[in-house]
């Protein structure tokens, strides 16, 4: 008893090897793959999608254990079975915690992803970098100043009569310099003239004698030019828009919607001129995307008029027409093929002496909705004694008939298109 006390503890630690040791050959028997991380960057608090695929090496079922670490902290554990050869996914879903990059762990398989705070990326001022703000403002400030520079400054044309030359003019009248003009005011009406001999009196001179600066000049009596030229006479008003037509299409109808192969189709649409000028106008159909038909419509101002197109298509099939931009569809079903049927198989008579003649005959129907020909085939004893090809129609029938002659007595074995009968032919006895 003693010594099975003092065995119990190397007994439990054998039990603990042994379970460690299967536990890490069941994770050897497993590989993890595929690891993917959705998104790879996320604002604080959005989730984190982590999966792989999971898959067993090893030829019997056994149990996974699959840990999922950040940073090289444990965040989740999932533990499972798999056949053997089998693979199956496995799925994590973290929640971002403080601004950085973050390490993932899965089983030896390693990525990462990037947490960053909810103001880096809603913010208006972060969309560009600061270089670039600075760049946008300096070019809307400059674009200002130009404007504000073109909307104030004054014209720079030299305005006629505004300056007078340092010389002696043609009348006698003392030289004056432009820079320096006599701040003498303009006399109004009612206000008194100086005397002719005053130094700021000016002699009358009709326009163009000589420049008169604009301080000299008494109201009325010269054009006094201003920073605007004269306005010239008034452009022509625009005119009018020509008269023209204003076509217009609506109410497309295709009847029958459904047709055999070969029978007619009647499209039709209306067409309007809404203008205040007649016209002609092109309808085109299109037929699967083909110009199909074309006509024209000679249309006076307000009047409608229906345009209507008559096809007819062998192909069957779906079809679809078109004038423009209304459209429609319609099936062509293609017609059934020549088939024949033999009946009413007749032989008379059924008795004949040698040499008289034996008519056989049978009635060939076409059942299908095209014409063919057909060829009849008459065997005696199974072998083919004689053939006739003739042609129907839809639909129609014709007795077909062979006129036989034998000389040899005895019974004869009739098969018509698996139609069966028999004659004989009696042997002539001379007395």
């Amino acid at each position: 008893m003693r010594k099975l006390l003092c065995m119990l503890p190397v007994i439990s630690i054998l039990a603990l090897v042994l379970a460690a040791t299967v536990s890490v050959s069941a994770q050897d028997n497993f590989e993890v793959t595929d690891l993917s991380i959705s998104p790879k960057s996320v604002t604080e608090g959005e989730s984190v999608t982590i999966t792989a695929v999971i898959a067993n090496t090893d030829n019997t079922e056994s149990t996974y254990n699959v840990e999922l670490k950040i940073n090289d902290e444990l965040k989740d554990t999932e533990e499972g079975s798999l056949a053997a050869g089998a693979s199956q996914p496995v799925e994590f879903t973290v929640i971002a915690g403080a601004p950085g990059d973050y390490k993932v762990d899965l089983n030896g398989l390693s990525g990462s992803f990037t947490v960053t705070t909810p103001s880096a990326t809603t913010s208006f001022w972060g969309i560009f970098p600061k270089e670039i703000w600075i760049t946008i403002v300096a070019i809307i400030v400059v674009l200002l100043v130009l404007v504000i520079l073109l909307t104030v400054m004054p014209s720079r044309k030299k305005q006629p009569g505004s300056t007078i030359k340092g010389t002696k003019g043609k009348q006698g009248l003392p030289s004056m310099q432009a820079a320096t003009p006599i701040p003498t005011p303009i006399p109004g009406p009612g206000s008194i003239s100086p005397p002719i001999g005053h130094p700021t009196a000016m002699p009358t001179q009709a326009p163009g004698a000589f420049p008169v600066p604009e301080q000299f000049q008494m109201p009325g009596q010269f054009p006094t030019p201003g920073p605007f030229p004269a306005p010239g006479p008034m452009a022509a008003p625009y005119p009018q828009y020509a008269r023209r037509p204003i076509f217009s299409v609506s109410n497309l109808t295709i009847t029958p919607n459904q047709v055999k192969s070969g029978e007619p189709i009647t499209i039709n649409t209306i067409v309007s001129n809404n203008g205040s000028e007649a016209g002609t106008y092109s309808v085109v159909l299109r037929i699967n995307g083909m110009v199909e038909n074309i006509t024209d419509l000679m249309l006076s101002p307000g009047a409608s008029q229906s345009a209507t197109f008559t096809i007819i298509k062998d192909a069957g099939g779906d079809y679809y027409a078109e004038v423009d931009g209304l459209g429609g569809a319609f099936t062509v079903v293609p017609l059934v093929p020549a088939n024949f049927s033999v009946s009413n198989l007749v032989i008379a008579p059924e008795r004949v002496k040698q040499g008289e003649k034996v008519t056989i005959s049978a009635i060939v129907t076409n059942n299908g909705e095209v014409a063919g020909n057909y060829t009849m085939v008459l065997k005696l004893k199974g072998a083919v004694e004689s053939t006739e090809e003739i042609s129907l129609g839809p639909g129609e029938n014709q007795r077909v008939a062979f006129n036989i002659t034998k000389s040899t007595p005895g019974f004869y074995n009739v098969e018509v298109e698996g139609l069966t009968g028999r004659f004989v032919i009696e042997m002539e006895w001379q007395g």
